[in-house]
């Protein structure tokens, strides 16, 4: 049989879908490439487990600073998306182990700054106005400041109204230190101080822990645990045995243990909230109660003039965890607080290598699968002049879909890839069925026309088509990120087979028969 390639080309129907090919297809892959998610390239994703179901309102802007905290990180290739109403994914493109780790560190906590003075709150994050990180101006590790230990500072600027309060709550309050330079007055600057506390201790934590450098690392000017705990608006429980008379005292309230020095689950059964903090520093009570300072107000300060650029200073065993802290307080007031508190839960990484060994397996996977549908269509027709028409549609319609990913930005993952071939296999289905249908002509006597019997056919596919798009919107409006990726390249191989590709094929077979 010779075929009219002149006559197939200039079919209307053809001609558009060459076209579409050209501007949708190989335009924009040649252009802009196809851009491979985390299970390609590699990377981590890491499961936030928010404290309750938020709106769309609050869970906007938990996404907002989240986004603000990895950029600020310095991280790229970024995305955080919603995972229902309690959940957030993020995938993120580092796959450094320590990295990662400080990461978590930052993403877990709410980020809520406070400052307290003789226990009142006089300064929160939502007065600043701006962070400073320009070591010119004092931001940065002062490397060794005594006992080893390094010193880092976060200077900030505060909104004028915020100064002013401030200025108010301290004006007057100031007891001479000897040698006159500072107050004994002091400020507790908190991140994430939790509220209304209960912070339990057994006897040996708090004999240990009785008297705590006021820089919480070598000062010879020393805090009592009970002032530490009162000025945090706190309530100390020492205690060895959690009795009645205990639990009545943190009955609705957060309760701050140590893990596995008390019963966690008792505690539950009254507490609001239990949580269990472990030592990260010398001392546990400053790391139960988020205190990042505790700084000396001074004669200037107190005497009602505004403070428009204070600081932030701590102290770490090395410039290494210095530099990380210094980091991390930088990006907590940079970023604002989140409306619930949060805590990162499983965190998944595939590595580069391990990416890119998907992406080679899946490619020969998808070279694997034309060749044996171009097999297996060959041996049912036993007709090259069918079969190269089949697998050419087939090829046209991936060139199509992965076009408009790249068009769109939308990375392939395996979710995708997925979708993908649902799509391409629905249509080898479509393409079958019309040829079926055509066919049929040479066998029975219908009274059919050849075009009736391809629109008969059409009706069948239309429909079929519909059912898998509606079938795919779920997946789309629910909040399962993950599982968008199949959707969205399943309705987008949906519609370009429905739309132009099987339609060109109808009109082809319509030629060659």
């Amino acid at each position: 049989m010779v075929v009219d390639i002149n006559g197939i080309m200039k079919i209307r129907r053809v001609q558009l879908l060459a076209v579409a090919i050209l501007v949708f297809g190989i335009l924009p892959l040649v252009f802009f490439g196809l851009e491979f998610g985390r299970d390609f390239t590699g990377g981590t994703v890491l499961s936030v487990k928010l404290e309750r179901q938020l709106t769309v309102e609050e869970q906007q802007s938990v996404i907002n600073v989240m986004q603000s905290r990895l950029n600020t990180f310095g991280l790229k290739d970024v995305r955080v998306v919603p995972f229902g109403k309690d959940f957030v994914l993020i995938e993120i493109a580092e796959t450094d182990q320590e990295a990662i780790n400080q990461l978590q560190n930052i993403l877990s906590q709410q980020g809520k700054f406070e400052t307290l003075f003789k226990g009142n709150i006089v300064l929160t994050g939502s007065g600043i106005v701006s962070v400073t990180t320009n070591p010119q101006r004092g931001y940065g590790v002062r490397g060794s400041v005594g006992g080893g230990y390094a010193e880092w500072v976060v200077p900030f600027l505060l909104s004028t109204g915020a100064a002013d309060k401030f200025a108010d709550a301290i004006e007057g309050q100031c007891t001479l230190s000897i040698g006159g330079q500072t107050c004994q007055e002091q400020l507790y600057m908190f991140i994430d101080r939790p509220e209304d506390a209960v912070v339990i201790m057994t006897s040996e934590m708090a004999q240990n822990e009785s008297q705590i450098p006021e820089d919480f690392a070598f000062s010879s000017t020393l805090i009592s645990l009970e002032e530490l705990v009162q000025f945090s608006q706190a309530e100390l429980i020492v205690t060895d045995l959690i009795d009645a008379s205990v639990i009545d005292r943190v009955a609705n309230k957060t309760v701050v243990v140590k893990p596995g020095t008390f019963n966690a689950t008792l505690l539950a059964e009254s507490a609001a909230k239990v949580i269990e903090k472990d030592q990260i520093g010398p001392y546990w009570i400053t790391g139960a109660l988020n205190i990042e300072n505790i700084v000396h107000v001074t004669p200037s300060i107190t005497a009602g003039t505004p403070v428009l650029e204070p600081t932030i200073t701590g102290s770490a065993p090395t410039q290494k965890e210095a530099q990380q802290e210094l980091e991390k307080v930088a990006i907590l007031l940079k970023s604002g607080k989140l409306p619930v508190s949060v805590a990162v839960g499983g965190v998944s990484t595939i590595s580069p290598i391990l990416g890119g060994e998907f992406l080679y397996y899946s490619l020969l996977a998808g070279l694997a699968a034309i060749v044996a549908v171009a097999l297996v269509i060959f041996l049912r027709y036993r007709r090259l002049v069918l079969t190269v028409p089949i697998i050419a549609t087939v090829v046209s319609e991936l060139i199509l879909i992965l076009g408009l990913a790249s068009l769109i930005r939308w990375q392939i993952d395996l979710a995708a890839v997925a979708g993908i071939i649902a799509a391409v296999g629905t249509g080898v289905d479509h393409l079958i069925l019309i040829t079926d249908e055509a066919l049929r002509k040479e066998g029975e006597a219908t009274g059919v026309s050849l075009v009736g019997k391809i629109k008969k056919a059409f009706g069948v596919i239309m429909m079929a088509a519909a059912t898998t798009i509606f079938a795919m919107l779920p997946l789309l409006f629910v909040g399962l990120g993950v599982l968008k990726g199949f959707a969205i390249t399943t309705i987008i191989g949906s519609l370009i087979g429905v739309g132009i590709a099987r339609p060109a094929y109808g009109q082809v077979i319509n030629k060659l028969l």
